[in-house]
């Protein structure tokens, strides 16, 4: 009789420590997938949008999935990419990349993102161009921190960071990355870009900072900008 009523009480404690992981990584009607890798807004938001401007030339653009030509449309609102440190609600750090080869030689002078803030103390992400390793990921050219960002649900606003001049040269792969830092609470999402559902990118993401390629579709909204 004790091991039955023990095991019933085994079982309680189990079912409640799962539905509490589950509700762990849901926040004002976003959350995440089972393996919690991508996120969902459940509930877009509603409130009036700035529609958003491209002020570059099109002959800067070294690469580019937003949809510029849909302001009010510029990348998938309601599933991204999760973004989180080792210390969110999320309770495993995932990171986020896409790759691009440019077709001519460049020099990257801005990237755009389109990452949304869902919740944490820490409001900030690390933003990095990198170079290739075996098809992930690898040495960092230039990293900036990402802040003010937008909620995650909303359709028009990109992070946009710049101030330098990287090289870049044809026909070479390179990384745009969303990371966090060691001691980070974020959760944050890297919004799915909305002008090709079809054509697989390279991609990766990183489960405690080890980096893991696939061919994702579609691929997470980015623009690099250069010269």
């Amino acid at each position: 009789m004790y091991r039955k009523f023990a095991s019933a009480i085994l079982c309680v404690a189990v079912l409640a420590l799962a539905s509490a992981t589950a509700l762990a990584a849901s926040k004002n009607g976003v959350t995440t997938s089972k393996n919690g890798r991508q996120t969902i807004a459940t509930k877009p938001q509603t409130k009036v949008f700035q529609p958003y401007v491209d002020n570059d030339a099109p002959a800067s653009t070294i690469f580019s999935n937003l949809g510029s030509a849909y302001p009010l449309g510029v990348y998938w609102c309601c599933t991204g990419g999760t973004i989180s440190g080792p210390l969110s609600i999320i309770g495993t750090e995932y990171w986020e990349a896409i790759g691009f080869t440019p077709s001519a030689n460049a020099n990257v002078t801005k990237i755009a993102v389109a990452v949304g803030y869902v919740t944490g103390a820490t409001t900030d992400v690390i933003l990095s161009l990198t170079k290739d390793s075996g098809g992930v990921p690898g040495a960092v050219l230039k990293k900036w921190k990402l802040k003010s960002m937008p909620s995650f649900g909303s359709c028009c606003v990109v992070d946009q960071k710049g101030g330098a001049s990287i090289p870049v040269t044809a026909g070479t792969p390179y990384w745009v990355t969303v990371s966090t830092e060691s001691n980070s609470d974020i959760w944050a999402a890297w919004n799915m870009n909305d002008v090709d559902q079809v054509t697989p990118v390279p991609t990766a993401y990183a489960v405690g900072g080890v980096w893991t390629s696939y061919m994702g579709y579609p691929g997470f909204g980015v623009k690099v900008v250069g010269q």
